[in-house]
This record gives structure tokens, sequence and C-alpha cells, in this order.
């Protein structure tokens, strides 16, 4: 304000308007987007009409137009400003405008088209002209990223966005940097990485003076905390988020919120009225052309009208669903919504416009709730194929570890560790080396060569107790009752004899040497029990995203035991001509090695099997383009000769 002032008594219009601007951006970035707009009017009044300043008010209008949900004219904005940056020559503001460009797209859930703009903020080319600005882009990216299901690039944006923010020291993106790392956990089921990165964010916001509240942040808690099973949280978060969006005239916001109050509802079957209040939730998006959340809303309502058993009146909501994924490419959300509710999608009109291994999924379920792969017996309970062990039959223990996958340690996970206590990653990898070594034991020595092999002893002898000392309080952190799970005992480190663990690298060794014996046996019902039980544990790589040597080593050798364990169930499937699991089985192991020749001709005999030859051929052209774009080789005569004998 005092710049503004003194530049207004030098009559300088062209810096009080810069300064004005000024202003209005950090106002913006704070979430006062009504300062900002009066700041940029003034700013305006002051600028020449075609003056560098004009274009910085004019972009500067854009963002706040897009926080206020006013996208087409946010739209406008920036063309006007693009405009004057083209005319100016001026490259920086040239790369800024593009990429909010891409904003109303996003927002809109035009999300192929937004990737588009978004990426020209970048050169690549010359990397010398690298701005801080790209922090944000990587951001933008990664949330387009995530929206698609395409967790790999998310992850590698995210990681260039706080790459960016540290460099340039942007800390008003850190909050919304966590927040975006902790979505990113949570659709891929790591709640614990997920909870700690929202606390992080929620510090973030509150170091930066921002107001989570105009943000989606409670809307994403309220998601995580109904993928964990507690509506109650959810509930309540979104409740109090309704009351500030209905204060703060928020209508964009206050219709989400109420949509995810309506998946609360019909998850806790308070079906009445529910389809009608969809129905109005579905109007506003349509004509506020918010595709994406149109398409929620739509199969929201379909599956409300599903539960009434309102299969007519279900019809028109999955079909418009179904057009808006088919438009822009919302295939991660439908096979998200077809594995929630596969009833729903069980119409033979609807299953026809659903993707080839969709369809296959869904005829499966339509003649009942559960799929398994085991035959039907009498007076026994089936259990689905994709069913997980739940905390209730499992026993109490101690500490749980989680080491198949992103790594996760608890005592009781509803009383999880700070985000912070972990101080160091050494500390948390010393753990779990011990804690995966032979008798859960390691010697001093080992554990100095394992981890500090490349240091001076003096550099060990000032670091390794405090870090063992590390592990010892990140286990008991905020925990009433203390426990000491780290012992010494004759040169040795080792876990706690004297207290209960559960760790997923021994039980899944377990079920294997279980389904073995049962092969010995003959017994096939106690293999298929147990290899299914191991799959259930294996969440992904051994200690996924550390690369130390001792880590790599298992990974390779659990990687290779999983691989074992699909392969036995994709032949158990076929033997028992369940086709869809066969196939599901199928595309994990292709997943991990495309290059399978005998998983793709197995793919190819289930879907001779089922008469469908021309998918025979699909398979086998992608089999063949896949070695040849790769390898630069053939499928082998043996494959040649089944894709003939499949193909007469």
């Amino acid at each position: 304000g005092r710049a503004v002032k003194l530049l207004n008594q030098q009559k300088d219009s062209e810096g009080e308007a810069e300064a004005l601007h000024s202003l209005a951006s950090i106002e913006r970035r704070k979430g006062d987007c009504e300062t900002a707009l009066d700041l940029l009017e003034r700013a305006e009044k002051l600028a020449g009409g075609d003056s560098e300043v004009r274009m910085k008010c004019e972009n500067t209008r854009g963002l706040c137009l897009i926080e206020n949900g006013a996208w087409t004219e946010a739209e406008r904005q920036f063309r006007l400003a693009l405009q004057l940056a083209e005319k100016h020559n001026n490259e920086r503001y040239i790369r800024l405008i593009t990429h909010n460009l891409a904003l109303p797209f996003g927002l809109r859930g035009d999300f192929g088209e937004a990737l588009r703009w978004l990426k020209r903020i970048f050169r690549e080319d010359k990397p010398e002209a690298q701005l801080p600005q790209e922090s944000i882009g990587h951001l933008n990216i990664a949330r387009l990223h995530l929206y698609r299901g395409e967790f790999a690039e998310t992850e590698t944006h995210l990681g260039k966005a706080l790459e960016l923010c540290q460099l340039y020291n942007l800390k008003h993106l850190r909050g919304e940097i966590f927040e975006s790392y902790a979505n990113f956990y949570r659709e891929k089921r790591d709640f614990t990485h997920a909870a700690e990165f929202y606390e992080r964010a929620r510090k973030a916001y509150e170091e930066d003076g921002v107001d989570p509240s105009n943000r989606e942040f409670d809307e994403e808690r309220a998601a995580l905390a109904q993928m964990r099973g507690d509506t109650v949280t959810a509930r309540n978060l979104l409740e109090n988020l309704l009351e500030i969006r209905q204060e703060n005239k928020n209508e964009i916001g206050l219709h989400t919120v109420k949509l995810g109050l309506c998946r609360i509802k019909l998850e806790q079957n308070e079906i009445a009225g529910l389809a009608a209040e969809l129905e109005k939730i579905l109007r506003f998006f349509h004509e506020k052309n918010l595709y994406y959340y149109e398409a929620a809303a739509a199969v929201l309502q379909a599956s409300a009208l599903f539960a009434e058993g309102k299969r007519k009146e279900m019809m028109p909501p999955i079909q418009r669903a179904l057009e808006l994924a088919a438009r822009f490419d919302y295939e991660y959300f439908l096979r998200e919504e077809t594995k929630r509710n596969p009833a729903l999608f069980g119409n033979e009109e609807i299953i026809e416009k659903l993707p080839l291994d969709l369809r296959e999924s869904i005829n499966q379920t339509i003649k009942a709730e559960r799929v398994t792969l085991k035959p039907k017996k009498p007076d026994s309970v089936q259990r689905s194929a994709f069913s997980v062990q739940t905390s209730e039959s499992a026993p109490v223990v101690d500490l749980t570890l989680k080491l198949l996958g992103h790594v996760e340690i608890y005592r009781d996970p509803t009383k999880q560790f700070a985000p912070d206590a972990w101080t160091t990653r050494r500390a948390r990898d010393i753990f779990c080396f011990i804690a995966t070594s032979r008798h859960r034991r390691v010697d001093k020595d080992v554990l100095i060569d394992t981890f500090w092999a490349d240091s001076e002893i003096e550099v060990v002898e000032k670091n390794f107790h405090p870090t063992i000392s590390h592990v010892r309080k990140a286990l008991n952190s905020r925990q009433t009752i203390k426990q000491n799970f780290i012992l010494y005992r004759d040169g040795a480190y080792q876990l706690n004899s004297e207290l209960t663990y559960s760790i997923d690298t021994e039980e899944f060794s377990r079920f294997i040497a279980e389904a073995e014996k049962a092969h010995l046996e003959k017994d096939s019902d106690r293999v298929w029990e147990n290899v299914e039980a191991a799959h259930r544990l294996y969440r992904g790589d051994f200690m996924a995203g550390i690369y130390e040597d001792w880590a790599e080593e298992l990974r390779g050798f659990y990687r290779e035991q999983h691989s074992r364990i699909l392969k036995s169930m994709t032949k158990f499937a076929f033997k028992e001509k369940n086709w869809v699991q066969a196939l599901h089985y199928s595309a994990e192991i292709l997943r991990d090695d495309p290059y399978r020749e005998d998983i793709h001709a197995l793919i190819m005999r289930v879907y001779a099997a089922q008469g469908k030859r021309s998918a025979v051929k699909d398979q086998y052209q992608k089999l063949q383009k896949i070695l040849k774009t790769e390898l630069g080789v053939e499928p082998a005569v043996a494959t040649k000769r089944i894709f003939q004998e499949l193909f007469k």
C-alpha cells in the first residue's frame, strides 16, 4: 500500500498500476478474489490501453474469474491478455497465459485439451529459460493425470513441481503440492501416506494464511475418510463445509459438496428422495458445462434409482455418463465406477458401450453379487476374488508392517504416527531391514556395512546411535503406551520377541509355503485359498520407491514369487473356464512383463473358447506389434502355431 501512495504522489500512473496489480496478485493467492478484482479495476483505469501492465491485469483477472467459477469469461480474459503478450513479444507471459488458458478446459473436465495447453509453458529446448511458474504447470499436469488414473505420470510431475517449488522458494505452492500428493496416495489406496500429506498440506496452508475451505481440501479429506470406511468423519467434514460454502455463496463448491454428501447417503442406504436431490445437482453441472462432475452425478443418480428398483428410470442418467466418458476419455472414472457397482452396468444396452475388458467383468457379475474362481459348494460362504482381508478377521498385534508396496508401519491404524515421526528415511529403512532379516535380527556390523558403507568411521560413530534412537521414538510417536520394539543383544539389533507383529512379507511367504504343501497333498481347495491370500497381500513392489541394493534384491525375489502366483491363478481360472478371471490375472502379468508369449497365447485361448475369433486375431497382432517395436523380433514359432490353430 505504501508503494501505491508514493507512486500516486509522484504522478507515476503506470508504476501505480503495476503496484496495484502486485497487491491484487497477493490477495488472489490468499483467496480474497473480491479485493483482488477491486484492485485490478483501479489498476486498469491507470494503465495504458495496450500496456504490459494491462496485459498482467487481464491475466490475473482471468485467474480470479476461475476462482469464482466464471470460466467462459476467464477464457475471454486470458485470450485478451495473450493478444497483448504477443503484441509486446513478451515470451514469458505468452507461456504463462497459454498455461492459464488450459484451466477452463481442465475445470470443465476436458482433460485432453487442458493437457495440450498446459504443456506450452515448458521450453525443453531452452533449459536456461526455465520459469518458477513451471512448478504450477507440473502440478496442474499431475492433477489431470491423476483424474485419468495415470499414476506414473502423476508422480513424475508432482516430483518436478515440488523440486521447482523448493528451488525457487515458492512457499505459497507447498500446500497445493502436498494436497495433490495426498490425493495421489489416496487413489493408490496408500492411506497412511495420504493422511500424512493431508496433514502437511494443512500446516502449509496455515503457515501461508490460506483458508482451505475455499479449496477442495476438506472434500478430498472426506473422500479419504469414506474410502477408509469412516463415514462419520466424512459426513462431518462435508456438512461443515456445506455451511461455509452457503455463507460464501460459492455455487459450484456448494454443489460439489452436495454431491459428496449424496454419495455418503447412498452408501448408508438413505435413498428416500435421493434421486430427486441428485437431479437438481445433475442439472446444475449440465448447465455449467462441468462435464466430469456431471458424469459423476449421473452415475450416482442412476445408482440411487437402481437401489430403488427403478431400472427404466436409471437408463437416461447412466447413458449420459457413458456418453461423457466416451467423449472425454473418462476411462479410469468408468473403471472405478464399474468396480464400485458392477450390477448397475449389467443392462445389455449399457454393456455394449463399455470397453471390452469391462464388458467381460460385468457379464460375469450380473448373475451374482460376487465373483469367485472356485465352484460353489453347499453350505459354504463364497468370497470375491477381489476381496481383501478385513481388520475384523486379522489378529490384534503390537506392530504392523506392510512392505509389499509403499511402506506402511503402524501400531493402531486409528492412532497414526505423526507425519514427521520418521525424521530420516534411513531410520525407517534400517527398521525395515531388521524386520525382514532372518530371525528379525541383524549384527551391528552388517547394519553399518549396509547403510554407511562409504562413510568414514567418525561419521558412523556420530550418526549410528542417534539413528537407532530415531527408530525407537518413531515407533512410539503419538502412542499412549510406549513400547521398546528394538533390543540390542550380543552385538546385534533385533525385534523384541515379547511383542507381536504382523509383517506382510512373512505372511506372503507363509501362504506360498502352505500352497506348495497343499499342492503336494493334492488339496486344490487349500492351494487356491493360500495363493489367493498371498495375492491379496501383494500391493506392489517390495518397499516401492527405495532403491538400495538390499531392497532391490528382496524386490526381485518377491516380484518373482508373485509372478508365479499369478501364473498358477491364471491356469486355475482357465481350467475352471472362468474366462473373466483368466483375463484379469493375465492382464496383471502382462502389466509387469508385456513380452510373455505364453500369457498372450493363453489370452488367445480364452477368446477362442468364447467364440471371439476377431479378439484372437487382435491379441496376436498386439503381441506382434509389441515384440517388433520393442525387441525387433517376431513371435516364436510355437506361438504362431497356436494362433493359426485357434484362428482356423
